[in-house]
């Protein structure tokens, strides 16, 4: 199999994990990556890494992530989602105004803590698996970025907001967050990831479908072209052999940052624009 992209549509109540290894084992694959976890209780936009685009996993990991999150204020769980235990319930007195309101004041960098049933590790350890044990958990604060909020829909208590969101931003504690703001406490009810990146999960493959096909040609996405966000470099010969072995040359163009870099041999990988030299970075193996 050609490295490449797979988008799947995550259903309700399985793992990230188990929607890997179902791809891995119904097509042979050696290697299957996915570039950001999807709790049990979400839907939506898994993007899978196939065979050696596993390699690039870094840059799908850093593209924004826009979610679909259906929040019900007035009662907090120990999971700050639905399948938690309940900790509090609380009268909720608010307006769809003061909703908004309270959810713009959490548009741009903010900080935030993980939620404790995270999969952030703590001593080699998963958060989850110690929150299960009633260990309690101190998770360092991260600083991540929302660059949209919009509420889609409010019938009190029953919201649903839609977010545009930095990587390792979670919108159970953004959810838990605004509730707390707003005095009542909330959590997730229901959870979708709408897009990633410039792709959207429209374009992706239902698990269901991935029952009934006998291969991935011609729904996997080569891995060249589902880098396109970064800029392409084309390499001649003798650029080529001293790019190859691992030599910093001169840039063929104007660049600052990562680039696919390009030969007549095909893709090579990514490489590092700096200072008007590009040097190797993660670059395809020889064939």
């Amino acid at each position: 199999m050609f490295p490449s992209v797979l988008l799947v549509d995550k259903p309700k109540g399985i793992t990230s994990f188990k929607v890997v290894e179902k791809v891995k084992k119904n097509f042979g694959l050696r290697k299957v990556g996915h570039t950001g976890t999807l709790d049990p209780i979400a839907t939506g936009l898994l993007i899978l890494l196939i065979e050696e685009a596993t390699r690039f996993s870094e840059f799908f990991l850093r593209l924004t992530k826009t979610y679909v999150a259906t929040a019900m204020l007035g009662v907090m769980t120990d999971t700050y989602d639905a399948e938690g235990r309940v900790l509090e319930v609380r009268n909720v007195d608010v307006s769809c105004e003061d909703v908004e309101r309270v959810m713009a004041e959490f548009v741009g960098r903010i900080i935030q803590r993980p939620p404790p049933f995270s999969a952030k590790k703590i001593g080699g350890v998963r958060a989850y698996q110690l929150a299960r044990k009633g260990i309690e958990l101190e998770l360092k604060p991260v600083e991540v970025e929302i660059y949209r909020a919009k509420l889609v829909e409010c019938a009190i208590p029953k919201v649903v907001f839609e977010f545009e969101v930095s990587a390792g931003t979670y919108i159970r504690s953004l959810v838990n967050d605004i509730g707390l703001r707003l005095g009542c406490g909330a959590h997730i009810a229901e959870l979708r990831r709408t897009k990633v990146g410039d792709w959207s999960v429209s374009m992706a493959l239902s698990y269901e479908r991935l029952e009934t096909i006998q291969d991935l040609w011609g729904v996997a996405i080569p891995v060249d072209q589902a880098l396109n966000f970064l800029p392409a470099v084309k390499l001649n010969w003798k650029e080529y052999r001293l790019f190859r072995n691992g030599a910093k040359i001169r840039s063929p163009i104007q660049c600052f940052g990562y680039v696919r870099v390009f030969s007549e041999e095909g893709f090579l990988g990514v490489g590092l624009c700096e200072g008007g030299f590009l040097k190797p970075y993660r670059l395809m193996p020889l064939q």
